[in-house]
């Protein structure tokens, strides 16, 4: 059984509508954002516009300024004269490049309305390059004109080589002391101190003692023993001496013969034996007192020959210790050179780091600025977008009344469905109407 096909259908339509001054804001406000003008195409409107981007300021004819390029004046060689910002004391603008502020990079700062910089980051302060350069520069030798390598590295080098030559000295000193200590300690001979020549290899630094020789004897030559010290005039008071030893003997020898004359013995043999034991007497005594005053010579020459060598030996323990002395004082110097030279590597590293960090410090708030004018820059780029945000919330949260319009669409009855509906209900109602419709024969042969 076939479905009826109803022969209205009805099409209603809803429409709300805000009232007429809340629509003419929400336009006005989309107008602002963005629009196109119909008749010129030109694009208007804060989203039509890179707010990150700003206008380059142009100088006019009449000495104004301008963002558009077209009211711009322009130079001798048609180029457009731009504007930049001044760096006088009052600040302003100024066409010479020579005048205007530049930025980190020496490229000037161009006159701009709006826009927001780009970002960056400061470079090394002037401090914190003196610090790099204090550390960094080349340190050229004097005498050659070489590179000796960065100022700051290595710089106690020359002073540890100066360390190292005075600690040299100082051990050539302390050798040299040893060296005269050996001189110091040989035993004392009466005849005096073979002198020795001290020779030093220069390729081997080997020392060689060496007896120096009479060149005309060709015997070793001394130094010091008792004949240095001998009186030279023991013989003349030896010979003096013996002179009145035999002055008194022959005094004593007529005394003698003046008394054998008396007693009638003169001539005698008994004259002679007395004589020759007088003559005995006086050679006895004259070499006893020979022997006793050359002793006396000889022995005061020892004593004195003695204590000069010891004298001697103790002025070659002093000099040495001297010079063992001097040899620790010059190495303890070196030590101190060295010492100097890693204090002013230290000195310098310490300078540098003050330096550089006072520079970090300039470096920092130099950033601290920028960043604090970049950020105030895209405040006020963004601040437009801001408003307009505030505004459509404010739109949006009025209470508004809304009228609904509703429209109610018929359509055109279809006259072959009226036709077809028609035929269908006849033949459900049999009789001559079935007649009618089986009177109709279809004469194409398909069904």
């Amino acid at each position: 059984m076939a479905t009826a096909v109803p022969d209205t259908v009805a099409l209603q339509q809803t429409m709300r509508m805000l009232p007429e001054y809340q629509e003419r804001l929400a336009k006005d406000l989309i107008a602002n954002i963005y629009y196109t003008d119909p008749e010129t195409g030109v694009v208007s409107g804060i989203a039509s516009v890179d707010p990150l981007r700003g206008m380059q300021l142009y100088q006019t004819a009449d000495g104004g300024r301008t963002t558009d390029p077209a009211q711009g004046a322009r130079d001798a060689d048609g180029n457009l004269i731009k504007l930049y910002r001044s760096s006088a004391e009052g600040g302003g603008f100024t066409t010479d490049m020579s005048q205007a502020l530049t930025d980190q990079y020496g490229t000037p700062i161009g006159a701009v309305m709006g826009g927001v910089p780009e970002a960056d980051i400061m470079q090394f302060t002037d401090a914190q390059k003196s610090a790099i350069n204090l550390l960094a520069q080349p340190r050229i030798d004097p005498q050659t004109g070489e590179s000796l390598g960065p100022q700051g590295i290595g710089l106690y080098e020359p002073l540890f080589q100066d360390a190292q030559a005075t600690f040299e000295e100082g051990v050539d000193s302390f050798k040299e002391g040893i060296s005269s200590l050996g001189d110091t300690t040989a035993a004392y001979d009466p005849e005096g101190q073979i002198v020795y020549d001290t020779v030093t290899d220069p390729s081997t630094g080997q020392v060689t003692r060496t007896p120096r020789t009479d060149p005309t004897t060709g015997e070793f030559i001394t130094r010091g023993g008792y004949k240095q010290f001998y009186d030279p005039f023991v013989e003349d008071v030896i010979d003096v001496t013996q002179a009145e030893i035999q002055r008194a003997g022959d005094i004593a020898g007529i005394g003698s013969r003046a008394q054998a004359v008396a007693q009638g013995a003169y001539g005698g043999s008994r004259q002679a034996v007395t004589e020759q034991e007088l003559q005995r007497n006086i050679d006895d005594r004259k070499a006893r007192i020979g022997a006793q005053l050359r002793s006396a010579a000889f022995t005061g020459a020892q004593k004195q020959a003695q204590g000069a060598f010891e004298n001697q030996m103790k002025r070659g323990q002093t000099a040495s210790q001297l010079f063992g002395q001097l040899g620790q004082g010059i190495g303890a110097l070196g030590t101190r050179q060295g010492a100097l030279g890693e204090a002013s590597q230290a000195a310098l590293q310490r300078d540098v780091n003050a330096l550089f960090n006072v520079g970090s410090l300039e470096q920092a708030q130099q950033q601290s600025e920028y960043d604090v004018q970049r950020a105030a820059a895209i405040e006020r780029a963004y601040e437009p977008f801001q408003r307009f945000g505030f505004v459509s919330d404010i739109l949006q949260g009025v209470p508004t009344t809304q009228s609904t319009l509703g429209i109610t669409s018929v359509p055109r009855p279809n006259p072959v469905a009226s036709i077809l509906g028609t035929a269908q209900s006849l033949s459900a109602g049999g009789g001559n109407i079935g007649g009618i419709l089986g009177a109709i024969q279809n004469t194409s042969g398909s069904r």
